[in-house]
């Protein structure tokens, strides 16, 4: 068994997904302290050309599993067999789509253990520790392996958990993955793809964001969020509640069983603040909140409460903003 940190790294267009530049910088941190190295598995269109890019982000090797455009489980055959040749003290996973159908994969070929989604990663004294939020958020929890329990343990990670390296350098020592059959898992095929909104696909990345809440009342009631959040420069999310209503596409939900978000400025309008969309936004470095119910509980952690008819102050508001921009 090696000091070894192994990530799943997805490509497209030949450029890393953000979250592989995240679990790059989150692999190199706990490997580097364990006197190990951050090794990508990569995959998808263009992985093979740009694997050595991800030694900017912190990667000290690169393998390609496979650089075609197809779904993320038909890799899981060489996938596995680089994990048995590396011997990693950990792998950690995406908590998206591709990467959890890819890590689920892996469980099952080489009977693993597995944690996640998690919000917190840390090795000590050889164990891995994992950090999740239970019961709806309601518990933080730590887990490791049982004693005796196969390594390396696959971890979904959350995104925003970690961080990318900026201004890094260097590449990454690139190879290919054991040549094996690929199984069943190697014949999934994709029927159908199209393009998301630009602002479904960039909600995660959004540095910005304007998310409404059941008291936006209607499918109609968010015209007046998005644009606020077009004169802001960012993306419209939603709470549950607006999700499940029709409102919005749950490609916008954010919370614990939505979209993990980071941004600069986040703006819950209409939205009560439950435990369970905290979570999904908690990590956010300023948090206003609109909202007619004085003890929402979104007003007990945002930075700005306002309480007051949000169809009153967020027109007024977006006025206010373009003006300013206009001068």
């Amino acid at each position: 068994m090696s000091n070894d940190v192994a990530f799943l790294a997805e490509f497209a267009d030949g450029q890393p997904a953000r979250s592989a530049l995240e679990l790059a910088a989150g692999a190199a941190e706990l490997a580097t302290a364990g006197g190990g190295q951050a090794v990508a598995l990569c995959y998808g269109p263009g992985a093979g050309a740009g694997a050595a890019q991800l030694g900017a982000a912190g990667a000290s090797r690169a393998i390609v599993l496979g650089d075609e455009e197809a779904p993320a489980i038909t890799v899981a055959a060489p996938a596995a067999a680089a994990v048995k040749q590396l011997e990693p003290v950990a792998l950690l996973a995406p908590a998206s789509p591709n990467g959890r159908d890819l890590a689920a994969a892996l469980v099952g070929l080489l009977e693993l253990p597995a944690f996640g989604p998690v919000r917190a990663v840390a090795i000590k004294d050889g164990r891995l520790q994992a950090e999740q939020a239970t019961l709806q958020g309601t518990v933080i929890t730590t887990s490791e392996p049982a004693d005796g329990a196969p390594q390396p343990a696959v971890v979904l990670v959350l995104a925003n958990t970690f961080t990318p390296q900026e201004g890094g350098s260097g590449t990454a020592e690139v190879s290919d993955a054991p040549a094996v059959d690929g199984g069943a898992f190697g014949k999934a095929r994709i029927a159908e793809s199209h393009p998301a909104e630009e602002a479904v696909a960039n909600l995660e990345e959004a540095t910005v964001i304007v998310a409404g809440g059941r008291g936006v009342g209607s499918e109609a009631g968010f015209a007046p969020l998005e644009e606020l959040a077009t004169a802001l420069g960012g993306a419209v999310g939603a709470s549950r509640a607006a999700a499940d209503a029709g409102w919005v596409p749950y490609q916008l939900q954010i919370g614990q069983t939505g979209k993990v978000v980071k941004p600069s400025l986040y703006m819950g309008i209409g939205i009560s603040g439950a435990i369970q969309h905290r979570v999904g936004m908690q990590t956010a470095e300023n948090v206003v909140a609109i909202n007619k119910d004085p003890d929402a509980p979104i007003g007990e952690f945002a930075d700005l409460f306002v309480v007051g008819d949000l169809f009153a102050i967020v027109p007024k508001l977006t006025e206010e903003i373009k003006r300013r921009k206009g001068r």
